[in-house]
């Protein structure tokens, strides 16, 4: 069987090529990190009293740290009501009469959501995270879907990007993709807002337990970006030429001082 010979410069070509293969980074596979937050009473801030101004999560993944806050929306009548968590749960929804289809009662967990002394409506609330972040999916502890066709639709109010969740199919501790995934800026107020829930007394009530985000990859501070390694063949090619330079100069002898015809120095 014949054999092709090799030149020297393949040689030498296919080296560069293997090396220059061997040193290329390789693509990166991670876009960003999940975070999976808990929503229950237990591991809300405050986790007294069950209702309060506002609860905050914080979730953590590889070595990083990202806060969720929840604040109630305010009333028509320009007061706030408070945030209610529970064991099951954070209440986001709750509409329609004492109960579903008035049997209990079905207010977040309590007699009427929020401070207990309100109406027992509760048609939206707001949410920020302290970084960008891209929503995932969301589970229920909870869910009591009564009459009618309740939705929620998370969104910016001042965005027309938003994501419409149906009540009617869901099923409690069971994960959901967000319909319209989308990005949130760092402390952009999100409004979750629900409709269709309240018919008679038929009752709907919604207690968020789990929310999984994406956060993207945190930029380094600008003292801290060091320069890359020169390309392969750029650096080749300056050691060559800072060898043939070393060459010269070891090769030049000392220079003498010009001297006149009697061999005193000029």
């Amino acid at each position: 069987m014949a054999h092709t010979p090799i030149s020297n410069a393949g040689l030498v070509t296919s080296a560069v090529l293997a090396a220059g293969l061997a040193l290329a980074p390789a693509p990166s596979q991670a876009i960003g990190t999940t975070f999976s937050f808990n929503l229950g009473s237990a591991t809300a801030s405050p986790a007294a009293p069950l209702a309060a101004p506002n609860k905050t999560f914080t979730a953590t993944a590889d070595g990083r740290s990202l806060n969720l806050v929840f604040q109630n929306a305010q009333r028509p009548n320009g007061n706030a009501k408070p945030v209610s968590a529970t064991a099951d749960g954070l209440c986001i929804y709750k509409a329609g009469g004492a109960g579903l289809d008035d049997v209990g009662r079905t207010n977040c967990g309590r007699r009427n959501p929020g401070n207990g002394t309100g109406v027992a409506n509760q048609e939206s609330i707001e949410l920020f995270f302290d970084q960008q972040v891209e929503l995932l999916s969301y589970r229920y502890g909870s869910l009591l879907v009564g009459r009618g066709n309740p939705l929620l639709t998370w969104g910016d109010p001042n965005s027309p990007v938003v994501s419409t969740e149906t009540l009617f199919d869901k099923q409690i501790d069971t994960s959901y993709a967000f319909t319209n995934p989308f990005i949130v800026q760092a402390n952009q107020i999100l409004t979750i807002t629900g409709t269709g829930g309240g018919r008679g007394t038929s009752s709907t009530q919604a207690l968020l337990s789990g929310l999984v985000v994406r956060a993207f990859p945190q930029e380094p501070p600008a003292a801290s970006i060091v320069p890359g390694p020169l390309p392969l063949l750029g650096a080749m090619a300056a050691f060559g030429w800072s060898r043939r330079l070393r060459s010269r100069l070891s090769h030049s002898g000392p220079v003498a001082p010009s001297r006149d015809r009697n061999g005193s120095p000029a």
